[in-house]
């Protein structure tokens, strides 16, 4: 299935409306200049309502995703040209002398109508399929350098493909809650400018030793022993360097345990819980190499073209040689397009999505985000829909879920734990163009139902 998007034919048509309810008006405000018998501000006010009438209606169109924007043509739209037209008839065979029967113009827009909607309903009832590049096969290609590996970090962080107008988020979600640039704070996770510089300082800071955890000691949530490098499972265990702990383990533990340190004023239940997810696991799941390619970024990005500071070693291939990378490791997300078809199972479809990294969702394992609201819709969104705050269009759960997804800013839920709004701006605007309409509705369906545990 293709993703929700604009109806480009149904669009179009919309425009000749508004085009034809333009010309309606013009022609009968001439026709009654040059007959004067005919009471002209009558019919000029009528023919201007209907030409007002089209247009806004055109305008509301281009508000509308796919499904809303067919739903409301029949049940509005048509309607309202059917009536111009009939009125319009009625003008011409009411005054006396004019024509006889409707001018050919109208007969023809009527013709050009009917055709052009069954044409339209007949494509859209078809079947609509998506065709997307072959997977590239996991391979081991040339040799790297450390400056394309911190770009390989910079584009899991990021995507390899900036749209203009969207918020840049790669396969690692970082930019869904955390910021890069010095000047740019989002205000509710760590900005990670200078964090390389950081990683040093923090392992040294009493709180560091102690906090949530000590050192020494098992974080429960992730199952990482706290401070020691060679506790790390296996798989992403710093093979070389120095026997201490070093800021390159702080960076690795930070992503691997959240709270086995929590950053002052960033986390959960006074600071004691963090708010990240555990990236090495579902919805994230970033490899070895791909935990040391974000590190690897990390370290150099204050310090373009520099790559001093780096520590993470080169990746190896499966002979052992340095500067082998995995080609699934390196791919860039136009290889790869995140697209749910709604063929997927619900979990595996909200995991695609990155929705546990900041929702807490009932009857999905592992989402137990914190930096968006907990999503019991069924109880919610009917208090929503009745605040006075609340500006969307929605008039049932549905609906409301429905808006909530394709267009987030429409209404910001306030955290009543921190007494402020949930941040706006976190949650995506690009889902229309990752969902198929398969999948927005069941999705909807399934969030809908969504209510807390019985007892809690």
């Amino acid at each position: 299935m293709l993703p929700e998007q604009h109806d480009i034919l149904f669009s179009f048509i919309a425009i000749v409306f508004a085009v034809f309810g333009i010309y309606a008006f013009v022609s009968v405000v001439q026709a009654c200049r040059e007959r004067k018998e005919i009471n002209g501000k009558l019919w000029g006010g009528i023919f201007a309502a209907f030409a007002i009438g089209c247009f806004l209606m055109t305008v509301h169109m281009f508000t509308l995703v796919q499904a809303d924007q067919l739903a409301f043509f029949f049940s509005t739209y048509l309607w309202l040209v059917v009536v111009l037209l009939i009125t319009w008839g009625v003008f011409f065979k009411c005054n006396d002398g004019m024509a006889g029967q409707s001018p050919p113009i109208i007969r023809g827009f009527f013709f050009w109508t009917t055709v052009s909607l069954l044409l339209a309903g007949y494509t859209n009832w078809l079947p609509q399929q998506r065709s997307d590049p072959p997977p590239k096969e996991a391979a081991v290609v040339g040799d790297v350098t450390m400056e394309e590996f911190a770009e390989m970090g910079r584009v899991i962080i990021f995507g390899a493909k900036q749209v203009a107008g969207q918020k840049s988020i790669g396969k690692g979600q970082c930019p869904l809650c955390h910021t890069f640039d010095p000047a740019d704070h989002m205000g509710r996770c760590p900005n990670l400018f200078g964090v390389e510089k950081r990683s040093h300082d923090r392992i040294k800071e009493d709180r560091y030793a102690t906090s949530p955890v000590a050192i020494g000691e098992v974080e429960p949530a992730s199952g990482i022993v706290k401070g020691k490098y060679d506790e790390v499972p296996e798989e992403y265990r710093r093979q070389q360097g120095p026997d201490e702990f070093i800021g390159e383990d702080y960076i690795r533990e930070s992503m691997m345990c959240p709270t086995c340190y929590v950053v002052k004023d960033f986390g959960n239940a006074g600071d004691l819980k963090s708010p990240m997810p555990v990236i090495v696991k579902p919805p994230v799941s970033l490899s070895r190499v791909e935990v040391n390619a974000v590190i690897a970024y990390l370290q150099s990005k204050d310090t373009p073209g520099e790559f001093a500071t780096v520590t993470v070693p080169l990746p190896q291939d499966d002979a052992g040689n340095t500067g082998g990378v995995l080609a699934e490791d390196s791919s860039d997300d136009e290889d790869k397009p995140v697209f749910v078809t709604g063929t997927e199972d619900i979990q595996t479809m909200i995991n695609t999505l990155g929705c546990p990294l900041c929702h807490t969702i009932p009857g999905v394992e592992g989402a137990m985000g914190m930096l968006g609201p907990e999503l019991h819709e069924k109880i919610n969104a009917p208090k929503r829909i009745k605040d006075p705050n609340y500006k969307g269009k929605a008039t049932n759960t549905k609906e409301y879920v429905r808006e909530s997804i394709l267009n987030p800013g429409a209404y910001v839920v306030f955290n009543e734990a921190e007494g402020e709004l949930f941040p706006d701006g976190l949650m995506p605007t690009d889902f229309s163009q990752k969902l198929s309409v398969h999948a927005i509705d069941k999705l909807v369906d399934f969030i809908s139902q969504t209510e807390p545990p019985a007892g809690s």
